[in-house]
């Protein structure tokens, strides 16, 4: 790759707040190695973040990074990657966030690649980037405000197409659970709006004229054709009730075509309407509708507020059901906590609990530190009371090794939940569920379940979810192929296409992304080859996190509940049921995951991976097998 004629535009910034400083860096350097996206963004954190920075110094850097399949016209790839070191999690570090809607591709269509954004301005600022021009824009009048009032103000300045990221309020008073937000609702766990607080920078705003150019536009466009074809799945599911809350269409981001199962156009009964996106609608929903007489308008309006101040929904979730919890107990009360716990479930309950944390008021700012350092502050009564979702990044629980054994290797070896991860999982199994209650709702049988998993996961025993034979294969193909796809810029809620009802077999196809990948590139590329991208990537976010303090093979475990707490149920699944030997529908409710199965199974993983059996660390000729010897000497000093 010694140009940036097809894909890619050529240059990533790089911006010094302090000094006001900016550099551009040559994409065509680290696209050779590392694609775009994730896998760019991760060597740009090994070059350039120091293993010792705290997450709010100024030293840390946070990295935006597109991939090469976005902007070009491709369906699903308007997804764009955020890197740098997390205070969300429980020890500092490495962490990762995706996002979508129109911000990546308009930063590509402003000439850029990609950003990275390190030191700290004197005073609120927000950047401004168009056709090879960056500027350093006063932020005094949007400092203090949230979300929406940003937007309205940046659309007002800038004009209708500007595009842009931001943080609200808790972002600001640098709460640890601060997200990043997009124009479009859209938004990054991992703390990286206290980040952006840290460094008083307020929003990143993009326009852009350009556009990359594409090597073969007529194979672009007839596989963009096919994925859209093999990608129609039908109405988007609503949990509101429809006299309340009524789904009025799908919410697309830049240039996609497909049916998004994620994002939808909601209208409540009162005439409001937004968008609304996956778990963040279920942030207050089960209190909400739990409550009698209360409208469903409430939940809707509570992913908003979270929105609005730029809190983690997840965190939120976590938080809200420990208060329910600890009241109950009489661990907490409302001369402690200054809420009322008798008003959980309507709107001024939520309203008071998250503008107490987002501006750090009273018991407030406990809880801006995180619900698990809050635990430490408040004492065993109080994590008495965490239940097993209480994690320092994302839900703990999600769709857990003790229903899909793969998913134990998958949470251990991320610095966070893993969920583009769990879903190929766990959308391959619902899709299944939902053809053993009715066959004409889902494709997915027994044998089309068993060859999508034989085609993706590259064993003939990794379909059998009763035991662990295969799924140390399974696991590597996964996570190996969810980097590729971050790092192409390829969005979660289509790819991979594992399943289709639109073909006679009803399989989907695993070599769309090196086809795309090479009409885009004009590179050479098939599944194998992406695969080995994948793999190189993967492989240099372990060396960060053993550089940063990672223990192996101690700290390569799932969380304890999964070895003790037997699962009950899982949504999308809720008897918790697996596809067995001869056609067999097993349930799984009331197990748990074998310590020893684990164990066998992470120790095939190590072999697959190439690491030391005993350590887990990558051994010398795998980094050099992958072009990453220049990780080694580093990576073996500080062990």
């Amino acid at each position: 790759m010694d140009s940036a004629r097809y894909g890619w535009r050529g240059r990533i910034l790089k911006i010094d707040l302090t000094t006001r400083k900016i550099k551009h860096l040559n994409t065509m350097d680290y696209a050779d190695r590392f694609l775009g996206g994730r896998g760019i963004a991760t060597r740009l954190y090994w070059e350039m973040v120091p293993p010792r920075a705290g997450a709010l110094d100024p030293e840390n850097c946070l990295i935006w990074m597109t991939g090469p399949l976005g902007a070009v016209g491709v369906s699903g790839a308007t997804r764009f990657e955020i890197v740098g070191k997390s205070p969300m999690r429980r020890s500092e570090g490495f962490c990762y966030g995706n996002l979508g809607g129109y911000f990546g591709p308009y930063l590509k269509r402003a000439g850029y690649d990609g950003l990275v954004v390190t030191g700290r301005s004197d005073q609120p600022v927000y950047l401004w980037i168009g056709d090879d021009v960056v500027k350093f824009m006063d932020a005094s009048d949007l400092w203090g405000r949230g979300v929406y009032a940003v937007a309205d103000r940046i659309k007002q300045r800038h004009g209708r197409n500007a595009r842009f990221v931001t943080t609200g309020v808790a972002g600001e008073n640098q709460c640890r659970c601060a997200n990043v937000m997009t124009d479009n609702e859209g938004s990054a766990t991992g703390g990286f709006g206290a980040v952006m607080g840290s460094k008083n920078l307020k929003a990143v705003v993009v326009q852009g004229s350009g556009h990359p150019a594409v090597a073969n536009p007529k194979k672009r466009e007839a596989l963009n054709r096919r994925v859209i074809a093999l990608n129609r799945r039908g109405p988007l599911f609503s949990p509101f009730p429809k006299e309340q809350v009524s789904l009025s269409g799908k919410a697309s981001c830049y240039q996609c075509g497909l049916d998004c199962v994620y994002r939808g156009k909601f209208e409540t009964a009162s005439g409001q309407r937004m968008v609304r996106k996956c778990q963040a609608m279920f942030v207050y929903f089960p209190w909400v509708m739990a409550r009698s007489g209360e409208s469903a308008e409430t939940a809707v309006a509570a992913t908003g507020i979270c929105n609005d101040l730029s809190l983690c929904t997840m965190e939120m979730y976590n938080i809200v059901q420990w208060l329910q919890d600890a009241f109950a107990a009489g661990d907490l009360t409302e001369a402690q906590t200054g809420l009322d716990i008798s008003k959980l479930g309507t709107l001024p309950f939520f309203e008071k609990l998250a503008h107490m944390i987002a501006y750090r008021e009273g018991f407030g700012d406990i809880l801006a530190e995180g619900l698990l350092r809050a635990g430490d502050v408040l004492g065993e009564s109080a994590r008495f009371h965490f239940s097993e979702y209480v994690a320092a990044v994302g839900d703990g629980a999600s769709y857990s090794a003790r229903e899909y054994p793969m998913n134990g290797l998958l949470y251990a070896l991320e610095p966070r939940q893993p969920i583009a991860m769990l879903h190929e999982v766990s959308r391959l199994v619902g899709m299944w569920v939902m053809h053993q209650d009715n066959p004409q709702a889902s494709p997915v049988s027994n044998s089309v379940f068993r060859a999508a998993a034989r085609a993706f996961w590259k064993h003939e025993s990794a379909w059998d979810l009763t035991t662990c034979a295969g799924k140390a294969m399974a696991a590597v193909q996964i996570a190996n192929r969810t980097l590729v796809k971050d790092s192409l810029g390829l969005c979660d809620s289509a790819w991979p296409l594992m399943v289709s009802a639109h073909t006679p077999d009803h399989l989907g196809d695993p070599t769309l992304e090196s086809r795309l990948f090479q009409a885009v590139t004009g590179i050479q590329a098939d599944e194998a080859s992406l695969n080995i991208y994948g793999e190189r990537i993967f492989n240099l976010q372990r060396a960060i996190l053993l550089r940063e303090g990672r223990q192996a093979p101690q700290d390569d475990m799932p969380a304890e509940f999964n070895f003790t707490t037997p699962v009950q149920t899982v949504f999308m699944n809720p008897d918790v049921i697996v596809p067995g030997p001869d056609n067999q529908v097993i349930s799984r409710k009331g197990q748990t995951l074998n310590r020893e199965d684990y164990l066998r199974m992470r120790q095939e993983y190590y072999a697959l991976r190439g690491w030391h059996p005993a350590s887990g660390l990558p051994k010398a000729e795998t980094l050099n097998r992958l072009d990453l010897g220049d990780v080694a000497p580093q990576l073996l000093a500080e062990k």
